[in-house]
């Protein structure tokens, strides 16, 4: 399956929000995407975040290291987790680009430094 029919293969309003965030997230010219576990997840040197669709309504995207994102870590929810941290968005009108975009540049930084 590719990444195109896993995002089409679901209900109309998680397809666009997802087509949306990958579309988004695939503009940085040295972010790969890649479809696993039956997840969207994208790297550059090892992965960065995957968007994981959530059983009642939207999507949440998750950062890798989200825990070491000092810059983003406001907009971040941690949950239970120890390393990982991810932010939710239950639409289209929900998504805010700035900061998405923000939280991926401190990602993408962080990933980069550790090459």
């Amino acid at each position: 399956m590719t990444i195109i029919d896993y995002i089409y293969a679901k209900k109309d309003d998680l397809h666009e929000l997802l087509l949306l965030l990958h579309n988004f997230i695939t503009e940085y010219d040295d972010m790969r995407a890649d479809l696993k576990w039956g997840i969207l997840f994208y790297s550059v040197n090892k992965p960065i975040c995957y968007i994981n669709p959530l059983k009642n309504r939207g999507v949440e995207v998750v950062f890798w290291s989200g825990i070491n994102l000092k810059d983003s870590l406001s907009y971040l929810d941690q949950k239970k987790r120890k390393q990982m941290a991810g932010i939710t968005y239950e639409n289209i009108a929900s998504v805010d680009f700035e900061v998405l975009h923000s939280i991926l540049q401190e990602a993408r930084h962080l990933d980069n430094k550790y090459k």
